[in-house]
């Protein structure tokens, strides 16, 4: 009879632990569930739907943060009027403490077109930070266009 080596059994034993890792820590975990469009015209917005995890629960009255990463080569024309802040910081709502969830947030077409004469490309990066400090690595959409 053929004996398995100890390294093989190990390997495989900590491969399946990996697997099965818990995805409640104490630091948040963002994953993109969804968005409503990757491309906007005008008094339209794109909807980001972002699943969270959190040990603790207590990301209710955290700090969300997006931020505006702009694919386009040729710099927007006359900066001093037409560009705009490319970080949002804000409050996640006060809610009852749960280990996961779902956030959702709205990017106005407004916030997402800078460049009066062509389409606007831009992807963003998300982040969260909850009550007691424990900052979520940043996730990152992909490409969405704002239309002219």
């Amino acid at each position: 009879m053929r004996s398995i080596p100890v390294f093989a059994i190990l390997s495989l034993t900590m491969l399946l632990a990996a697997c099965g890792k818990d995805k409640f820590e104490t630091k948040p975990l963002l994953e993109i569930k969804d968005y409503s469009a990757e491309a906007v015209s005008q008094g339209e917005s794109v909807r980001i739907r972002v699943n969270y995890y959190d040990k603790e629960g207590d990301l209710g009255e955290g700090d969300f943060t997006y931020i505006r990463v702009r694919t386009n080569k040729t710099p927007i024309p006359n900066p001093g009027t037409y560009d705009k802040t490319d970080t949002i910081r804000s409050k996640v709502p006060v809610f009852p403490s749960k280990n996961t969830g779902e956030l959702t947030f709205n990017v106005a077409y407004e916030f997402m077109d800078e460049d009066p004469n062509r389409n606007d490309t831009m992807y963003f990066k998300i982040a969260v930070v909850d009550i007691k400090g424990n900052a979520s690595d940043t996730i990152t959409t992909g490409l969405f266009v704002a239309r002219q």
